[in-house]
Parts: structure tokens; sequence; C-alpha cells
């Protein structure tokens, strides 16, 4: 089977460092770990360093069964603004482009939402060739657009944003299938386009696999963390991210002040980069028990892990999330630990129907469910016990790509 996947804003095979895959890589990978050959269309444009890869398009066959293809682009300094707009309607005029030369036929493709403008060129052009085809939506655009303008001015915003709603919800109309990362996430999606959910809708959890680091990489790690003071002898909440408007870091700030004043010890290691990271550091610099390590690496990850009692997850309470499982969620399900989220929606269901955290909020504050955790450690094992579990259960890494591979060649075979 030769399937085509479109997939911008992600880690590629061809990228230097020690990179973290993501949907791209991981669904490319499986698909030829079962025998099938793999077209994966991106931007020359890598949105993590906002760095061009090249500067025009550009093919690379990684092995006999992957084959990139880069599209050119402007880029963008920033991950919200204009500049990025532009980049998108660049990236699809140069994809169509490249597609009116194209002679290969595909027999599946999995696209990538958003961006929106080369979602609507390849599932338009795909659907004239009666090619079979999925639409994996992670992000609600252009609704997230319109979040950001104040409530006075969010008419103007949908007027001003009207010919994204329409290319949204024609492409979305257009596709065999949907794909999306929770049930409320998909349920939202189709009924925004209108469209009743069929049988080969799905649910493609946003996971990641476990066990990525050697023993030799994890010893490096915790040793590398004790230099930084960091042993787990005080009790540790961590996050590990980017930094950006997504994530409200108020309550955390209230939260370590509070249980400084009540005497409590506690470490706060907040890793990481991005455009808010000054912002944060700023808040949190009066506090002596808060950390900023930087970017750290996997093994670093996992080690620290090891020796912290939970994982915040600071979101906030907007619809692309509320809907959503996010990534920081699944994260914490895989290293099997407690979450401190103050989502509603679908993952304050989750933490309530498996125990695995505390969410947090006006009436129960961010400060008390810590020290909850902190001095009920019978509670911090059973939830981190109950977290590894439904992660085995919902989101282990090959159970739910094996089955997307098997899901791509029943959509294959129905032609």
């Amino acid at each position: 089977m030769k399937v085509w996947i479109l997939q911008t804003g992600e880690p590629l095979h061809i990228d230097e460092g020690n990179i973290r895959p993501m949907r791209a890589m991981n669904l490319s990978n499986k698909l030829i770990e079962a025998g099938h050959s793999v077209v994966l269309w991106s931007s020359a444009f890598n949105h993590q360093t906002k760095k061009h890869r090249v500067q025009k398009y550009s093919t690379y066959h990684v092995n006999e069964k992957l084959e990139i293809r880069l599209i050119p682009s402007f880029g963008y300094n920033k991950h919200i603004g204009f500049a990025r707009l532009v980049d998108h309607i660049q990236l699809a005029l140069n994809l169509k482009k490249m597609l009116k030369k194209e002679k290969e036929i595909p027999d599946v493709v999995f696209i990538g939402y958003p961006p929106i403008e080369t979602a609507a060129i390849l599932s338009k052009w795909l659907k004239i060739r009666n090619i079979p085809m999925v639409l994996d939506v992670k992000d609600l655009w252009p609704q997230m657009f319109i979040d950001k303008f104040p409530s006075f001015l969010k008419p103007l915003g949908r007027l001003i944003f009207f010919p994204y709603f329409y290319l949204a919800k024609r492409t979305i109309r257009d596709v065999d299938c949907v794909s999306a990362m929770a049930p409320s996430f998909l349920t939202s999606v189709l009924s925004f386009a209108d469209k009743e959910e069929k049988e080969l809708d799905r649910v493609l959890r946003l996971t990641t696999p476990i066990g990525q680091s050697s023993p030799e990489e994890l010893l490096q790690a915790k040793i590398w963390w004790k230099e930084k003071g960091q042993d787990g002898s005080i009790p540790i909440i961590f996050f590990v991210g980017t930094f950006m408007s997504v994530f409200d870091f108020k309550p955390v700030y209230k939260a370590i002040k509070e249980i400084r004043g009540q005497g409590i010890k506690c470490n706060f290691v907040l890793c990481g980069s991005g455009d808010y990271l000054d912002n944060i550091k700023t808040m949190m610099q009066e506090f002596p028990n808060v950390f900023f390590p930087g970017w750290i690496e996997r093994p670093k990850i996992e080690s620290l892990a090891m020796i912290s009692i939970a994982s915040i997850a600071p979101y906030n309470n907007i619809d692309n999330y509320t809907l959503n499982t996010p990534n920081k969620i699944v994260d914490a399900l895989a290293l099997g630990l407690p979450i401190l989220c103050p989502l509603e929606g679908e993952i304050a269901s989750l933490i309530q129907n498996h125990n695995v955290g505390i969410t947090y909020n006006k009436i129960n504050p961010l400060e008390e469910c810590i020290v909850k955790i902190i001095t009920n450690k019978k509670l911090q094992k059973e939830m981190a016990q109950n977290a590894r579990n439904l992660y085995y259960q919902n989101f282990e890494f090959n159970k739910v790509y094996d089955d997307f591979v098997k899901h791509l060649e029943t959509l294959a075979n129905r032609q």
C-alpha cells in the first residue's frame, strides 16, 4: 500500500538533534513496519526551531520505503501572528503547484489539520481523483483565532476569518474519515461542519511510547539532576513543555506562595522554552524553590519523573483543550504520575473517573491539591499506578498506531 501523509509543523526524520517524534513520524514508522511505503509531505520551514530546513522544494529518500517532500514557504518568528497566516497561504499555494505536476496516485492519504489551507488544497485534489483520505484534526482552527478576540469583537473576528470557516467546513465534509484525539473533540469537529458521525470516523489518541531511554542514559540524567540540586529528597512538581499563551501560570504562582507561607517544602521544576518563558521567569523570580532548567531531552524527562510526585498541566479552559486530551496529560499517564490540571470537560472526567490526579479551580485551589498529594503518600502512589494503568488501557503507543494502520488499510481497500 502506498500512503501519503501531509503533516506540517512537526519534526521529521531528516531533522538533526534528539528530536521527539510526533504524529507524522510515528505513523510513518508504523506504516513502514507493516510493509507499506510512505510519502511524507511537510514544510521546508521547521516550526519547532523557526528556521528553514531548505529554501526550495526538496525531496529526501530516507530509505526505500520512506520519501520526504518539503514544500517551501516564508516562515515566521512566533507561534501566533499574521506572519504565520501568510506562511500557511504560501505553503498551500506551493503545494497546489506541486500537485499539478504530480503523476503518482496514492492508495490512501492521511492529512494533518491544521493548517486549514494545505488540508483544503490536498483534500480537493484527492476528491476529484476519488482517493480515500483521513483528516486528522488536532486543533480547533479557525475557532482558536476567534478565542483571542475580546467578547465584543468576536462577531467581527468571525467576519474577518469567514474564508477560513468556509474552507474548514468544506474540507471536513469532503473527507472519508475524520480522526481526533478524544471522543468529545471528534463530536465537536463533526458538529462544527454539520456532518454526521460515520463508521469510519475514529478517535486517534495522542500518545507517546514509554521506556525510550536506556539505563545508561537514565543514570547520566539522574547525575545531571543531582548536580542541579534535584534528587527527590524534597517533593517535586514539574512541568515540561513550551511556554505559550495556552497556559495560565498565575494559579501556580499563588500556590507556590501559599505553600511557602505554610512552611511546606516543595520544589517546582519548570522545563522548556517558548515565547512566554521570560514572562514566567519574571513572575516566579521571588521563589528560590522554582527552577528553570531549560529545554530537556527524553532521558532527563523520564529521570525527573522518577523523583517527582506529580505533573502540572496549567492549560487555559478553552474548547480546544476542554474537549481534548492534550499531550501534557498523555505524557503524565505514560510517566505514571498524578496530574494537576484545571481543565473542565474531557480531562476533568478522565481524572475523576480513573482517579489519576486532581482538578484544581477556585473552589479547590491548586495549593490545597498539592498539599494533599505531599501529605498523603498512599493517595499519590495510588494515583500514579492508576495513571500508568490508564495509559496501557487506552493510550499504549503500539496499540494506538497498529490499530490505525489497520484502519488505513481498511479505508484503502474500500475503493
